[in-house]
């Protein structure tokens, strides 16, 4: 506030406003962007059409931009190449999906659970044919490595977690299992059949899998070797 002069002496006034602190914190939550939303699915649709009529490889951004009516530009400001919105299209968006493995007093079962979603979205086009091409460009492209391992390893490996940790409590696994190594022995042998020994995904798949883990696992005895 400017000051007044008394006697050659200038004397200057402040003046004090009191704000609500919570005024400035706290804001509005930002509601959803419908539209943005609506864009984005149809993008994935588009490529998982694409996906299905042709193969990773042969797949363009030109053609998901006519075939969703979405603009080239607003794909290319939500996904790098089309190879990380393939990724998208057929792991990263399906992952909500999976059946998720609660608590049902069950480690076999919950174990199952979560490792039959892998072995159903594998022998179904196009997400398996699409990963057997987006597995080797994950295995040579750092950018796309990092989204895979962000975006569907991590996930995937909280998701299990709590399953390990219900059944070391129930005496089902041993203290101390690893949930990584225990998440590659489920998944690796079912990407192990997809990309190399071409044996079948089936139905019994799942069960043996999860069955070899807990034989493997499970609380040792004094006699065991």
């Amino acid at each position: 506030m400017e000051g007044t002069s008394r006697g050659g002496v200038t004397q200057h006034y402040v003046s004090y406003y009191y704000v609500d602190v919570t005024e400035l914190t706290t804001a509005p939550a930002r509601r959803p962007d419908r539209r943005a939303e609506r864009s984005r699915q149809a993008i994935l649709d588009a490529t998982l059409q694409l996906l299905a009529e042709g193969d990773v490889g042969s797949l363009t951004v030109e053609a998901v931009a006519a075939r969703s009516g979405v603009a080239k530009t607003t794909i290319y400001r939500r996904w790098r190449d089309k190879w990380e919105l393939a990724l998208d299209a057929v792991m990263i968006d399906e992952l909500p999906r999976f059946d998720d493995p609660v608590d049902v007093g069950d480690t076999r079962a919950e174990l199952l659970t979560f490792v039959n979603s892998v072995v159903k979205m594998l022998t179904a086009t196009p997400y398996g044919p699409a990963m057997q091409g987006l597995v080797s460009q994950i295995a040579t492209d750092p950018e796309l490595a990092r989204v895979y391992r962000e975006q569907v390893v991590q996930p995937r490996l909280t998701q299990l977690a709590p399953v390990i940790a219900r059944g070391i409590a129930r005496g089902d696994l041993r203290p101390g299992t690893d949930v990584r190594l225990v998440h590659e022995l489920l998944v690796g042998p079912i990407f192990y059949r997809l990309l190399l020994s071409g044996a079948p995904l089936d139905r019994g798949l799942g069960p043996r899998l999860v069955d070899a883990i807990l034989a493997g696992f499970t609380l040792r005895t004094d006699n065991a070797s």
